[in-house]
């Protein structure tokens, strides 16, 4: 990612103009806003959100989104012979394509679920630049609980915040997992720079980015894809923890087109 200079947010000003297509936009307005027309609601703000990057939850074709899986090939030569890490790898399909596009470079793939990393480690069997390891990545090394529906046990959703999984479920089981940080991993394998790093913990990405604080400030991650969901709200972790974090690097959205 680019440097940026830093981060403003424009105030919102009235104008003349605005108040006349307000004005004229009011009769319009007043037939929609209206308990019987919530569905067109419903549909135009569902579109805005896409056309704005968000929930743009297209499946591709290698189990990934369209808009991931066109990322990865519009930046496959940058990837080769790099270090990448996929944190909160799941079964494995970034880790996988990531391979495919990238066969030179070594990909490290996380995952703390025990079954879902034992169907993660069948995946990747006999692709030898990717090393599943059983860990969580968050903000300090040691052992830490990860939660779970108990009736989908090893479901995409499984995160370290409790919280984060009761939004969906009050039949939680939870599981001891060790953690480790990404400076701590850097150190330990002796690796001087990832790029692409990409994080998908269900609320907890900030938290990964906290434990990379070093290799953050030394520019020794390039690429970053991070998630904000509806699980933050659970975490209280706002966007504007990600510009502060983040800082020197451009934050964007990823489109459908990568």
């Amino acid at each position: 990612m680019t440097e940026t200079a830093g981060i403003r947010t424009p105030a919102w000003r009235g104008s003349p103009l605005k108040s006349l297509v307000a004005k004229c936009a009011y009769p319009v307005f007043f037939l929609l806003n209206r308990p019987s027309m919530a569905w067109f609601g419903d549909l135009l703000y569902d579109a805005s959100l896409r056309c704005s990057g968000i929930a743009i939850t297209f499946s591709g074709n290698e189990g990934l989104t369209r808009a991931e899986e066109n990322f990865l090939h519009l930046n496959r030569d940058h990837l080769q012979r790099g270090v990448l890490l996929d944190i909160g790898a799941n079964h494995g399909a970034y880790a996988t394509l990531l391979a495919k596009i990238a066969p030179t470079a070594r990909i490290f793939a996380f995952e703390p679920h025990p079954t879902t990393f034992t169907f993660l480690r069948s995946r990747i069997e006999g692709v030898p630049s990717v090393q599943a390891i059983n860990q969580a990545v968050a903000d300090t090394k040691g052992k830490l609980k990860l939660y779970d529906f108990r009736s989908e046990d090893g479901s995409t959703q499984a995160s370290l915040s409790e919280t984060a999984v009761g939004l969906y479920s009050a039949d939680i089981v939870e599981h001891a997992v060790d953690c480790t940080t990404v400076d701590a991993f850097m150190d330990e394998r002796g690796i001087n720079h990832i790029d692409p790093l990409k994080i998908d913990t269900e609320g907890h990405d900030l938290s990964v980015l906290k434990g990379a604080r070093r290799a953050l400030s030394e520019r020794k991650i390039g690429m970053i894809q991070f998630e904000f969901i509806p699980a933050n709200i659970a975490t209280r972790v706002t966007m504007r923890d990600f510009f502060e974090i983040l800082k020197g690097y451009r934050i964007g959205r990823l489109c459908l087109n990568g």
